[in-house]
């Protein structure tokens, strides 16, 4: 096959798998890998680190272009911003690629693509915007997650797209594609170990604030007056009022703003979370209260997983020694402290913002007894494109991985809430003023991936490297050519 043709057929995957995070798209990753394995099939080591790279440099392009609403607050550091994500992204695709076409096989696709999309998700730079399972909220495959969490979901995939991309060349390859799908299927027909406790009336406040007025304090009186009339809206019977991240920034330790949520929670009997800053001994820290019906702060969160470069620098004396520092300082002169106690407040696991898109919090809030999760974010930054609607989709996940509801509340949207099967509950129009109420499930119990996590589903995409490895090691008496028919 022309080089060329493999070069087209990498791009074209990473367009089609960019699309398929559209909502309502999410069927399209089916098919959105088997190009770029098809490309990889049989092209050696080298060849498969520029087709891997040029996939991944091209799919994380068109994953973070949504970080161009950035463009208001840094300028045209946006684009170095993006070209650094992009290329950090590629890597691991090159790295996937250089496995994946020295030794192509289903067992080393499907097995690899697990492993490296796990592996991006951790370290401080860890990120899993882009992993195919955030493509299949409203689908029928999602409670599987409750089996293996989201790494299963990328096991079936990858396995059908490996045997799809194989049977292009060996049709009696394309019957093993029915395995991924049939075998997530079958895992989400199992039950999960939890069961419902009660529940709670949710009413979430959307105020449709743009970050960039968010931020202009001239217009804090502005926006007092529209929390105050949203507020007023709410009526009981409500359990619990939920608020965005960064409510009011940095001022609410202020008595006379935060009267305003403890007045509301006294009128309407409601628990009400409210987001704001909390400063300690010179750090700062991304809280959450949480204001009983009383009125009276009973509970916080601080945030534990910041975002990397928007709240804190990773190895930020190492960008200065290296003459980067008076880049980077300018556009975050400090950084945020994380909070180091990741607990539930009674029953409610709050996630804030950033942190609903890593299944471990959600899981080890869960273990520590929480039954419903909650995620006040304030993804006004993004403007109206659709990595919106990613993170929303991942509350998803993180309901069906955990057996618990998720509700997620930001100042523009996405406000709503999906139940375990991975069904939404209801949500209010994005980028619309308002408030929505939603009757939201309480779940007590374990699923199999509370309980173990990711360990067992990554030793079996180990396994499967291992044995495709294996399977291609040369027999004992035959020849280069024959060798190289037992590798495809």
């Amino acid at each position: 096959m022309p080089a060329r043709s493999r070069v087209v057929a990498s791009l074209g995957s990473a367009g089609l798998l960019w699309v398929s995070f559209f909502s309502g798209w999410g069927s399209l990753a089916w098919l959105a890998l088997v190009p770029l394995l098809w490309a990889l099939d049989g092209v050696g080591m080298r060849r498969g680190v520029v087709l891997g790279a040029t996939f991944g440099v091209a799919f994380f392009a068109l994953e973070f272009s949504s970080l161009s609403s950035l463009w208001p607050f840094v300028g045209s550091m946006v684009v170095l911003i993006c070209v650094a994500l992009a290329l950090y992204g590629g890597a691991f695709l090159a790295l996937f690629g250089a496995v994946a076409g020295r030794w192509s096989s289903p067992f080393v696709w499907a097995g690899g693509w697990v492993l490296i999309e796990a592996i991006r998700a951790v370290g401080p730079l860890g990120f899993t915007f882009g992993s195919v399972p955030g493509t299949m909220a409203e689908g029928p495959f999602l409670p599987a997650a409750a089996m293996g969490g989201p790494w299963l979901l990328s096991l079936g995939l990858a396995w059908t797209a490996g045997c799809l991309a194989r049977g292009l060349r060996r049709p009696r390859w394309l019957g093993g594609a029915a395995l991924g799908p049939l075998f997530l299927v079958g895992l989400s027909l199992m039950p999960t170990g939890t069961h419902e406790t009660g529940g709670l009336t949710v009413a979430l406040v959307q105020p449709n604030i743009s970050k960039v007025d968010q931020l202009d304090g001239r217009l804090l009186p502005v926006h007092v007056e529209v929390y105050r009339e949203l507020l007023a809206s709410i009526e009981p019977p409500v359990d619990l009022i939920a608020l965005p991240e960064n409510t009011l920034p940095w001022i609410l330790e202020t008595a006379e703003y935060i009267n305003l949520f403890q007045v509301t929670a006294r009128r309407v009997g409601a628990t009400v979370l409210v987001g704001t800053a909390d400063f300690r001994e010179g750090d700062v820290y991304n809280t959450i209260l949480v204001l009983a019906p009383s009125g009276e702060v009973v509970g916080s969160y601080a945030k534990t997983r910041l975002v990397p470069f928007g709240e804190q620098v990773p190895w930020r004396d190492f960008w200065t020694r290296i003459g980067l520092g008076s880049l980077i300082d300018p556009y975050l002169p400090f950084d945020q402290t994380p909070g180091e106690v990741l607990l539930p407040v009674g029953k409610l696991g709050i996630l804030v913002c950033f942190e609903s898109t890593f299944p471990g919090i959600a899981r080890e809030l869960v273990r520590q007894g929480a039954e419903v999760l909650i995620t006040p974010t304030s993804d006004g930054w993004f403007a109206r494109t659709r990595i919106l609607w990613e993170h929303y989709a991942l509350g998803a996940l993180r309901a069906a991985e955990t057996g618990r509801s998720f509700v997620q509340v930001g100042q523009t949207g996405f406000s709503g809430g999906w139940n375990v099967r991975g069904s939404e509950i209801g949500r209010l129009p994005p980028w619309e003023r308002g408030v929505v109420r939603l009757d939201v499930p309480l779940r007590s119990g374990s699923t199999p991936y509370v309980r173990f996590g990711d360990g067992p589903v990554l030793g079996v995409a180990g396994f499967l490297v291992v044995f495709g490895l294996l399977a291609q090691r040369p027999r004992r008496g035959r020849g280069r050519e024959a060798q190289g028919s037992d590798a495809r």
